[in-house]
């Protein structure tokens, strides 16, 4: 008669640290995949906030309009003036639950306080701050230098939008008929017409923002 052979005390031991060890195992595996799935739904996240912004300024850049405001200081300006790092201009703010879109004033601009994190910051302001026309001053009159002020101060407008952009600059296209030097320029101020097109850079891994502004930049209205 055969006597049946148990598992020996060490044999038990041995197959519980296997097992500790395998469930260790498992257990960091999982843990692992779940960051990374985290990760990836972060950036997932962050990327359709950025695609929805540059499709937001795609649309107030393709809206810009073309008005000569009579300045304070005896003179009219475009209401598109902009630089390498700045651009303020005219566009049609979309209304919350209505179709109708009000003509509003909007800064772009990097906000650099911090060099280790530049921002792109977006602010809007109502068209307002006109005089009523009198008999002796017939014309509107506006400040330019306030408006560029208020927005510029930090503790002013709050902003409307905020992205990332470590490698921010802004560009314009002049029309062949506007006179200008071809090609690429890094200002525009002081011009009677809309550029042909607008480059917006935010970063090196996205592609530039290339926007024709107005619906018909060759028409120049009066600011009313």
């Amino acid at each position: 008669m055969t006597r049946s052979r148990g598992f020996t005390l060490l044999e038990l031991m041995v197959a519980l640290s296997l097992l500790t060890l395998l469930a260790g195992l498992m257990f960091g595996g999982f843990r692992i995949a779940s960051r990374a799935w985290q990760t990836v739904d972060e950036h997932n996240t962050e990327l359709s906030e950025t695609v929805q912004a540059q499709r937001f300024l795609r649309r107030l850049l393709a809206r810009s309009e073309a008005r000569l405001v009579p300045e304070t200081r005896n003179t009219s300006l475009l209401s598109f003036q902009g630089d390498e790092r700045s651009l303020i201009f005219l566009s049609a703010l979309p209304q919350r639950h209505s179709r109708v879109s009000q003509t509003a004033w909007f800064y772009l601009a990097l906000d650099d306080a911090d060099p280790e994190a530049p921002w792109l910051v977006l602010k809007t302001q109502p068209l307002a701050g006109l005089d009523e026309p009198t008999p002796e001053q017939p014309d509107l009159i506006f400040d330019w230098y306030q408006l560029v002020d208020d927005f510029q101060r930090p503790d002013g407008t709050p902003p409307l939008l905020i992205l990332p952009a470590d490698a921010f600059s802004l560009e314009y296209l002049p029309r062949e008929e506007d006179g200008l030097q071809p090609g690429w320029q890094g200002d525009w101020q002081q011009q009677e017409t809309l550029p042909a097109l607008v480059k917006l850079q935010l970063n090196d891994h996205w592609p530039a923002l290339v926007v024709s502004p107005g619906e018909q930049p060759h028409v120049i209205k009066q600011l009313e």
